[in-house]
């Protein structure tokens, strides 16, 4: 099934629609003896998952399926470890989250995780329950492995409303009015952009949002599949190029960089030291927290600008369109996995994440946003994520554990001014990646 197809149909006929000849491997649905484990990292959203799994152990969602569940917890800063040792090991969780398609798509390949197309498809109701395209997120050769059970958080473009006001600027919309903007900024003393010039992931963002504006979704999709020969793309070079113009003018201060974390860059912004911020969409809470008055009166939020003549639609997205859990080709009981991912989709939980700050990735979340601890910014952020025609994992979450460290190093060395467009160029096709067992 191509990815045009998968994805272009929306969740929910993804889900309803059967492959004619493929084999269903929808595993041995018996009674386990065990309580379904379910594998999480501990971080404030511990607790809405804790109370899900409670809820369908007291509920008759699991009709059918005479099982419990039991959540397993590991530490945020070791979790990737965590999950790796539990994808490799013998019989351990059944579910297991995931921020990424990239953290799972050597297991996936080997086959030790469900592709849940198969699986679901007597289960149109998930497609329902869920915004078209955030499937994508947790999508491994355009097969979905995973079911979204966290808030959508897409990159968007922050802006201090005083300081464009004082200046007379409006909100960017084009790269051309970006640039007219970094430039005013510039001449005001303000730092144009705040950057986490310590995280790669940070500077990566503008590259990659500058590749999909100039060249459409397909440059991303070979990025995303192994594609070595994207990287030598007309798109990855311009976007390249810009990132260069956008330094050498001082756009993120004099030492292309002004702040260490995204933290670091979101006081600049809040402080009024600097105009814009390209972040995920989860800083507002944290700016919320930390600067309130500033948030309810000065935070302003657009997407990221358009690309005169670029083959990428305006609102096209690049983020982390959720985080997922994904069921282990061990699991003995599918069928009360299944019904516990739809408690995940219910709107009980998606109540819970709205609370939390986080806007769900679901259709019943449109009725709670006006509940939302911010509703202005809940419904700009809900409204384009169900909009968008391409909703893109970013590049470090996405690609394969091959390619991370040497992209992270890549894009810091051009970010730094080490290396030219065609360097980055280079160094990234020369990294070959393994092929799966």
């Amino acid at each position: 099934m191509s990815r045009r197809c998968f994805l272009g149909a929306g969740a929910s006929t993804v889900f309803a629609a059967g492959v004619a000849g493929c084999d269903s491997s929808a595993g041995n649905d018996v009674t386990a003896t065990e309580p379904l484990g379910v594998l999480v990292p501990e971080d404030y959203t511990t607790g809405i998952h804790a109370a899900t799994v409670r809820r369908f152990n007291e509920s008759p969602a699991k009709t059918g399926a005479e099982a419990t569940a039991e959540l397993r917890n590991a530490p945020a800063s070791s979790y990737a470890r965590v999950l790796e040792t539990a994808l490799d090991g013998g019989r351990g969780p059944d579910l297991l989250f995931t921020w990424s398609a990239g953290a799972i798509r050597v297991s996936a390949e080997e086959h030790r995780l469900v592709d849940l197309y198969n699986l679901t498809e007597e289960y149109p109701e998930f497609g329902e329950k869920l915004l078209p395209g955030v499937l994508n997120g947790c999508a491994v050769n355009h097969r979905p492995f995973g079911i979204p059970v966290r808030g959508t958080r897409p990159v968007v473009l922050f802006y201090h409303r005083a300081l464009f006001a004082d200046l007379g600027l409006r909100p960017p919309a084009t790269w051309a009015d970006l640039k007219k903007a970094e430039a005013r900024l510039r001449t005001a003393d303000v730092i144009p952009v705040a950057l986490a010039g310590a995280d790669p992931a940070a500077a990566a963002r503008w590259l990659e949002y500058l590749v999909e504006r100039i060249g459409g979704p397909e440059v991303a999709d070979r990025v995303r599949s192994g594609d070595n020969s994207a990287w030598n793309d007309r798109a990855v070079l311009h976007a390249a190029q810009e990132i260069i113009s956008l330094l050498d003018s001082g756009a993120f201060g004099v030492d292309g960089g002004a702040a260490g974390t995204d933290s670091e860059a979101a006081v600049l912004l809040a402080r009024g030291r600097a105009g814009l911020l390209l972040a995920e969409s989860g800083q507002h809470a944290e700016l919320a927290r930390r600067f309130p008055a500033f948030t309810a009166e000065n935070l302003g939020w657009v997407p990221f600008p358009a690309i005169e003549d670029g083959k990428g639609k305006p609102k096209s997205l690049l983020g982390t369109p959720a985080g997922y859990l994904t069921m282990s080709a061990r699991t003995e009981d599918r069928l009360a996995a299944v019904a516990l991912l739809k408690e995940f989709t219910g709107t009980a939980h998606s109540q819970a994440l709205l609370r939390a700050g986080e806007v769900p990735a679901t259709t019943a979340a449109a009725k709670l946003l006006d509940h939302a601890p911010y509703p202005e910014f809940a419904w700009f952020q809900y409204d384009l994520v169900q909009k968008a025609p391409e909703y893109t994992l970013s590049w470090e979450k996405a690609v394969h554990p091959a390619w991370r460290d040497p992209l992270r190093t890549e894009v810091g060395n051009l970010f730094a001014g080490r290396s030219t467009p065609r360097e980055f160029s280079k160094a990234m096709r020369n990294v070959e990646l393994p092929v799966a067992r």
